[in-house]
């Protein structure tokens, strides 16, 4: 694990515990604001740092880090509605981290 994957794991937890308080915990359409909270900052700065960072860690920051929100979710009994978010979250980090990249990658070659 380098620099760059612990500190994605750091922003990302940073932005859970700040946006945390902010959405409820129930409904797909909550999940995937709460998935856009989270992810497309971090998509955003890896792309707008260019090719210094390292794609590969912030997508593995970020599956590391809703696998270990799910596991803890599970370990303190919290009840998962359904497989659709699940799945739905998964799908969405993906597209979030993209979109975030892709924006960020365009507002830095406009410098």
């Amino acid at each position: 694990m380098n620099l760059a994957f612990w500190r994605y794991l750091l922003i990302l937890s940073l932005l859970f515990i700040f946006w945390g308080d902010f959405f409820d915990s129930g409904g797909t359409l909550n999940q995937l604001a709460f998935n856009f909270a989270l992810f497309y900052p971090v998509g955003f700065l890896v792309g707008y740092r260019g090719k210094s960072e390292n794609l590969v860690s912030a997508y593995i920051a970020a599956f590391l880090f809703n696998l270990l929100s799910y596991l803890i979710a599970y370990l303190v009994e919290f009840p998962i509605e359904s497989w659709l978010i699940v799945v739905a979250d998964f799908t969405s980090l993906v597209v979030y981290l993209n979109i975030g990249i892709y924006v960020g990658r365009r507002a830095q070659s406009k410098e």
